[in-house]
């Protein structure tokens, strides 16, 4: 198992029409977003204005997002419409929907392609979390973003990692089970766990 831990002083910001975003993990390494290339990625994007602002067409890649600040009207053409609030809905769709949304917000993404399967969900107070890893799977991963306050993890194998806000620690490829007691400082973080 190999274990990273992504500082927020360390992600790459770039720009885009209505705001930025941050790339904070992207699977095969070295892949590139623009040519759609990848397997995964998580990110982090800020829209500064309340003016409708169009997602990107990721066919064949499932969307799983998530508000870390503001309030998000989303609408997906012909399907349906969501109000996002911090922490709260996660929105999962078809990357290659008509997509849209409004509000001044900060948002946090997790992009799988169709040979990855992707799951999100937050996790706000102290808890035991255990992985087994599942049987006739390539590859796995488990991630947290902390979204605000602090977070320490103490592994089954002595080691400690601690997390402030805007980090991100990334466990790939779990062999057996892997059992984290997780301490919040009032902490917010996001839950993924991917598998290809």
């Amino acid at each position: 198992m190999k274990i990273s831990v992504i500082k927020d002083k360390d992600v790459i910001t770039s720009e885009w029409a209505g705001g930025e975003s941050r790339q904070y993990y992207i699977y095969p390494p070295g892949s590139d977003y623009g040519l759609r290339n990848f397997m995964f990625r998580v990110s982090m994007a800020a829209s500064y204005s309340d003016d409708k602002a169009k997602y990107s067409n990721l066919e064949n890649f499932t969307r799983y997002l998530i508000m870390l600040e503001g309030t998000a009207h989303v609408f997906h053409k012909d399907h349906y419409d969501v109000v996002m609030n911090p922490y709260n809905e996660i929105d999962v769709f078809d990357g290659g929907w008509e997509s849209y949304a409004t509000g001044k917000v900060i948002d946090f993404n997790l992009m799988t392609s169709k040979n990855c399967k992707g799951s999100m969900s937050v996790v706000n107070k102290s808890c035991v979390i255990e992985i087994e890893s599942g049987k006739n799977i390539n590859h796995n991963w488990l991630m947290f973003f902390c979204g605000n306050g602090s977070a320490s993890f103490d592994l089954s194998s002595g080691e400690n990692i601690n997390l402030l806000k805007n980090d991100l620690v990334v466990f790939e490829n779990i062999e057996s089970t892997l059992k984290i007691n997780m301490h919040s400082g009032n902490a917010k973080l996001i839950k993924m766990f991917i598998h290809c």
